[in-house]
């Protein structure tokens, strides 16, 4: 069910793809302005992620998920207002961490509700299903824009977010943690003990958005 959620909050993801062409054809802003959008984008993203991660420790996996959605499906409806370099690239930035937010909520909730044995089956089919609606998402976003403009690529990513909120309150819904072995703070703390692979893991992890804003975005 969770992998439901994932497949139609990807399936409206169509705005970032298309970010670029929007800020520089229907925003005016010059390409280096609109690369400074999508910096923000990124830089927001690592936040989000870690935000996401420290928030689900303390509130717990399902409202992270349920909040981010909605929030985000709310930011999207806003954001088609916003005008102006310095406003859009804030929007940008705070849009993107709340989206973020999400990940780490979710992966987490996966090891939750998925059985021992159907873990490794789990976390496979969230993938397939975010890969399979982000094959769809900027392609029903390229017909949007062309056909309607790009005011609907908004509205439709916003509403399948909020529809995704939706869908999570009814299959789902707060669980309590399983109970194991306790383990000490320092043992459960990732740099308490730093292994020798985590500088090339960070740099990894800051690499990696990058790479991926190229292969899923278009530029003028």
């Amino acid at each position: 069910m969770l992998g439901f959620v994932s497949l139609i909050n990807r399936s409206g993801a169509m705005v970032i793809p298309f970010l670029t062409v929007y800020m520089t054809q229907e925003l005016g802003f010059t390409k280096p302005e609109a690369g400074l959008v999508m910096s923000c984008f990124g830089i927001g993203s690592v936040i989000g992620v870690y935000a996401g991660g420290q928030l689900t420790d303390r509130f717990g996996y399902y409202y992270v998920q349920l909040w981010s959605l909605l929030l985000t499906g709310a930011a999207f409806f806003l954001l088609m207002r916003v005008q102006g370099l310095i406003p859009f690239a804030g929007s940008i930035f705070v849009l993107s961490m709340v989206a973020e937010a999400f990940r780490p909520a979710n992966f987490a909730s996966i090891a939750a509700y998925a059985r021992p044995e159907n873990v490794t089956r789990s976390y496979s089919l969230i993938r397939l299903a975010v890969n399979l609606g982000f094959s769809v998402g900027p392609a029903l976003g390229g017909w949007l824009a062309h056909g309607f403009g790009f005011q609907w690529l908004f509205i439709v990513d916003g509403a399948t977010c909020i529809a995704a909120a939706l869908i999570f309150i009814r299959i789902s819904g707060p669980k309590k943690r399983r109970i194991g072995p306790k383990m000490s703070r320092n043992r459960l703390h990732p740099l308490s003990n730093p292994p020798i692979g985590i500088p090339p893991f960070y740099g990894s992890c800051f690499l990696s958005p990058s790479q991926g804003l190229r292969l899923c975005s278009f530029s003028p």
